[in-house]
């Protein structure tokens, strides 16, 4: 019972799932971004390249304003405005059939990544082993579902994942392939993770030197995990790199609403009370064994030398 990605009717249908938070993990949102530039141009009447880019422009600035920390939106389109530059000179017409075989391109790619990765990751999973997971994520699932396609038995420790409590989502897909579940709140995972084999938990954004962002708790989880002695792998396709990274960009770390986080009648008053919805955080290289990738299982070192291969190959 894999999630599968929605099927999107137009670029707006992309938006309003991205902004209803339907879209879930950094590779549907790269794929979404995808859908919604391919949609414009085979269902838009933009006739000149400057219709084309204006509408590219107001398209692009939404979505990264929905999901600022999402480095495979960015990198979406970073991908489409290279053609952009490239092909500036050709008619309308042809320049939106490139940038649509370039978007079919890009989701092809993220769903053969997704599926390879798997298949490497699954063999670092043994049988009867106990294995710890934070949040939801399709590559994360990707691993856990080769291992039981395959027949091996093992647990796995699913941390609930507040405020939104992702990790429901994956119990759920855990649960449809007969894999052992122990769902624990955030709170108990020190509690729990010594009984842990292993810690796989997925990637929203990469640093060019190898540090991850994702779900809030992720930076906390690999903290503990040295104390354990628990190794600790990333389970991410290459697409992630955000490559800003290189010239100094820090990833920006989403905060939501509070409304997520409190109710409207916890406290009589906030006069004086900062409420903070932190929803990503930064999980350091030293802290990361290793990444599971469609390249294989790598080094944090590797990860921004692999993805300069993946860009060539899309381009």
């Amino acid at each position: 019972m894999l999630v599968k990605d929605i099927e999107f009717q137009s670029a707006q249908h992309v938006i309003d799932e991205i902004r209803n938070m339907n879209v879930k993990g950094g590779s549907p949102f790269g794929r979404a971004a995808a859908w919604a530039y391919k949609l414009i141009c085979e269902q838009e009447d933009l006739n000149t390249f400057e219709k084309l880019k204006e509408r590219f422009d107001g398209v692009s600035d939404e979505m990264i304003a929905l999901k600022p920390t999402m480095a495979t939106i960015f990198n979406t389109k970073d991908l489409v405005y290279t053609y952009l530059d490239r092909y500036s000179r050709e008619p309308a017409e042809g320049l939106k059939k490139k940038i649509s075989g370039l978007c079919g391109r890009i989701i092809a790619h993220s769903e053969q990544s997704v599926e390879k990765l798997g298949v490497y990751g699954c063999n670092l999973i043994q049988d009867q082993d106990t294995v710890m997971m934070h949040s939801y994520s399709s590559t994360l699932m990707s691993v856990f579902t080769h291992a039981a396609e395959q027949g091996k038995k093992f647990r796995v420790i699913c941390t609930e994942s507040r405020p939104l409590r992702e990790s429901r989502l994956a119990a759920k897909v855990l649960q449809s392939y007969d894999i052992a579940v122990t769902y624990i709140t955030d709170a108990s995972i020190w509690e729990f993770m010594p009984s842990a084999d292993l810690i796989i938990m997925g990637a929203d954004s990469i640093a060019c030197d190898g540090s991850v962002a994702n779900k809030m708790g992720t930076a906390m989880v690999s903290q503990l995990a040295q104390s354990c002695k628990c190794p600790v792998y990333i389970a991410s396709e290459l697409y992630k790199l955000d490559g800003r990274t290189r010239y100094g960009y820090k990833i920006q770390l989403e905060r939501r609403t509070e409304k997520e986080i409190i109710s409207k009648d916890d406290f009589e008053s906030l006069n004086g009370i900062e409420i903070i919805n932190q929803f990503f955080d930064i999980t350091p290289a030293n802290q990361i064994t290793g990444f599971i990738t469609e390249e294989g299982v790598i080094s944090p070192q590797m990860v921004d030398i692999c993805w300069t291969k993946v860009q060539e190959k899309l381009l």
